[in-house]
């Protein structure tokens, strides 16, 4: 296979040939002659349809006729276009100098010593070549001016009729468009809320080119494409600008659900409300790759008032295109029967209807039994609050157990107030009350009666601090 350079340069240097362009019989030559120097022949190889070439020109002065440079002068060659075939053109034509001469030479009017004398420049002319678009070999016809420096005698006649030319050909080959690669059309997860960060591969080959052109896409590998489909484009062009595409479609899409964390562990609870129970808990958080603020609730939610048994609480996280990732936690609500507290108030207290009647000044020996659903009870936290009927600040004295029952001694003489509701606790729980009223003057002396029976003690029962009235018989 026949690649096709970019550029190949064709560099001429001096060897042992010395072309002359635009040969003329001996006796026609009245002056000085500029040639330029080749090696081998003038052919710069192949190229492309449209490529470009190009070469390095050295000249060489050779002595001839009568009329001749000065010795002081440079001789200046100056780009002066040519002739190209079709569809072709001489890109540019750089200036060479060739230093003042320093072999002796013939004055003007004189012929040339023997041997002949020449002089070779250092400095090259650069040409560069656009070679026709049609296949086939081309030639390409170069020409230089020529001028001194500084200005001398007889400048006008120092050169010979004879152009400075030189001729170039260049075969052109046929050209092979490029063959382009592009992925299959495929779908892509999204990475952030913008879409996908795309990443593919795209090749190119051409049967001339070497090495091998490089593809461009529309959008660029490495762009982020939003969710939906995308059409890339590819091009490539080869060296002499021809150039094929072709497309591929990306569906960026976001099928991952969030990610759900913080979800509750199971919760076990207590009530004595046979509706249940009201229970919060934390709600759990969610993240998601492409929704920064993904919805996150739970069904029943935080607060929620959860029947007696075991309830699964769902939670669920949804982005916004609709994926879904859910945990699960139970809550388990036991009943519990409510704790009833109750008193059995015995003598002075027995006798009393709802109301205690007592000198001020007296102490009234407080004995009780109590009683927690319905079993009675013998230790623990129990007390005796004495409240203001009006309102005040309550008063406790501790209750303690001896002789079968709840005992206390409450003197009278250190209470301001005239009525006084007086409480029995068990912990949390008053057991019952009655309404001490204090007098000044006689103590009473005796328990009310009623049709000759004395009339029994109220006691109350009360469940978690909620009391109620109940009698109960001595």
């Amino acid at each position: 296979m026949i690649r096709r350079p970019l550029r190949r340069a064709g560099v001429l240097s001096l060897g042992v040939l010395l072309a002359f362009a635009g040969t003329a019989a001996a006796d026609s030559v009245t002056a000085d002659n500029v040639a330029p120097i080749v090696s081998g022949s003038h052919f710069l190889g192949d190229a492309a349809p449209g490529g470009t070439m190009s070469a390095d020109v050295r000249f060489a002065v050779i002595c001839a006729g009568l009329q001749h440079i000065d010795p002081n002068q440079s001789v200046i060659l100056t780009g002066n276009g040519g002739i190209v075939p079709l569809d072709g053109a001489i890109v540019s034509i750089s200036t060479a100098t060739l230093t003042p001469l320093s072999i002796p030479w013939g004055a003007d009017g004189q012929g040339c010593p023997d041997p002949v004398p020449s002089y070779t420049g250092s400095v090259s002319s650069h040409v560069v070549l656009r070679a026709p678009t049609t296949a086939g070999t081309h030639t390409f016809t170069v020409q230089w001016s020529r001028s001194l420096s500084p200005q001398g005698s007889n400048d006008a006649n120092a050169f010979s009729r004879s152009a400075t030319s030189i001729n170039f050909s260049v075969r052109v080959l046929a050209n092979t468009p490029p063959a382009i690669t592009v992925p299959a059309s495929f779908t892509a997860e999204a990475d952030s809320s913008a879409g996908w960060t795309s990443s593919w591969t795209v090749s190119a080959s051409d049967a001339e080119d070497d090495p091998d052109p490089t593809p461009t896409c529309v959008p660029a590998a490495g762009s982020v494409l939003p969710l939906g489909v995308t059409t890339v484009t590819c091009t490539v062009a080869d060296s002499v600008g021809s150039s094929v595409s072709d497309h591929f479609d990306v569906t960026v899409v976001d099928t991952t659900a969030p990610t759900l964390r913080g979800v509750p562990s199971d919760i076990a609870v207590t009530t004595s409300d046979a509706a249940g129970r009201a229970v919060s808990f934390t709600d759990p958080t969610a993240t998601d790759a492409v929704d920064a603020s993904p919805n996150v609730g739970c069904a029943p939610e935080s607060g929620s008032v959860f029947p007696v048994g075991t309830t699964e609480v769902t939670c669920t996280a949804s982005d916004r295109t609709g994926n879904q990732s859910t945990g699960t936690f139970r809550v388990t609500v036991r009943y519990v029967t409510p704790r009833q507290a109750s008193a059995v108030w015995l003598e002075p207290v027995a006798g009393t209807t709802s109301t205690f009647v007592a000198n001020r000044g007296r102490t009234v020996p407080i004995k009780v039994q109590l009683f927690v659903n319905g079993t009675a009870t013998t230790s623990g936290d129990a007390a005796l609050h004495l409240t203001p009927c009006e309102g005040g600040t309550t008063s406790d004295l501790p209750l303690t157990w001896s002789g079968g029952r709840w005992n206390v001694s409450l003197d009278t003489s250190s209470l301001t107030a005239s009525c006084y509701t007086v409480s029995a606790a068990i912990g949390d729980l008053v057991a019952g009350s009655f309404t001490l009223e204090l007098r000044d003057g006689d103590a009473v002396k005796a328990l009310p009666k009623k049709n000759g029976v004395t009339v029994p003690a109220t006691t109350t029962t009360s469940t978690d601090r909620r009391s109620k009235t109940n009698t109960k018989p001595r």
